[in-house]
């Protein structure tokens, strides 16, 4: 068993600009909150943007492919997903946590298999604090996880990313024939 810290780059939650939503001035920059983050999917609804500056003062929270997403405060505290791909410039704010695998180390999908497996612990973790659900920072890098090689990871993930694969093949096809109906209807 190893620590996350150990096996990961980055283990850190965002900021969200100051006066909440109100203050997304729009822009470039997607702002990934914790209603964005669902157990094992990512949605792009009610996804709130930014513009340069707000986003240049969060680039200490910048995503990466590859990176996890977990929420870390409020009624949807320990849902967790993989950053999807299409969303380069995103930030996240305070209720969101991103965690780095070091890849060579801690394949990222055999990482989220782990989480959403320890999910009623680490509900049963943040349920215990004081007056809101929250994992702190300190309790992530602590998790301790089994880490066989990487090899051995990438096998026991191939079933989840085959899925994953199926589920985004279809999307781009319903997208594709949603496009084709309405130009038919045109």
């Amino acid at each position: 068993m190893t620590c996350l810290k150990k096996l990961c780059f980055k283990i850190g939650s965002g900021a969200t600009p100051r006066g909440g939503k109100d203050s997304y001035q729009g822009g470039d920059y997607a702002l990934i909150r914790s209603q964005n983050v669902l157990d094992w999917e990512f949605t792009r609804n009610g996804l709130a943007y930014i513009n340069d500056e707000q986003a240049s003062r969060l680039d200490a929270v910048r995503i990466q492919s590859g990176d996890i997403l977990l929420n870390i405060t409020g009624d949807s505290v320990a849902r967790a997903c993989l950053v999807p791909t299409g969303i380069h410039k995103a930030r996240v704010n305070q209720h969101v946590c991103i965690i780095r695998p070091d890849l060579e180390r801690l394949d990222n999908v055999y990482l989220l298999m782990f989480l959403e497996n320890k999910k009623s612990e680490l509900l049963q973790i943040a349920s215990s604090g004081a007056t809101r659900n929250a994992l702190t920072k300190g309790f992530i890098e602590s998790l301790e996880i089994q880490v066989p090689p990487i090899d051995d990871q990438l096998k026991i993930a191939t079933p989840i990313r085959n899925i994953n694969l199926q589920i985004d093949n279809l999307n781009k096809a319903n997208g594709h024939l949603y496009s084709s109906e309405l130009v038919l209807a045109a």
